[in-house]
């Protein structure tokens, strides 16, 4: 989502980390980051780290953040 209040929200990308196993609350370990170059394209990335299940989306938004 992007906007600087929640009523101006709007969906820009999304994604499913598939396959974490079950756990108790509060055990799965996941690790995200962000990361936007100077062109202004989003990088996202998910990854389970007991898994090592990764899942990545690359957003360039013509219209900006």
């Amino acid at each position: 989502m992007s906007g600087e209040k929640a009523k101006d929200n709007r969906s820009i990308g999304k994604f499913h980390l598939d396959g974490i196993p079950p756990a108790p609350r509060g055990m799965p370990q996941i690790e995200v980051t962000f990361d936007i170059d100077a062109n202004g394209i989003l990088n996202v990335g998910a990854k389970d780290k007991g898994t090592g299940k990764e899942q990545k989306i690359t957003i360039t938004d013509s219209t900006g953040f």
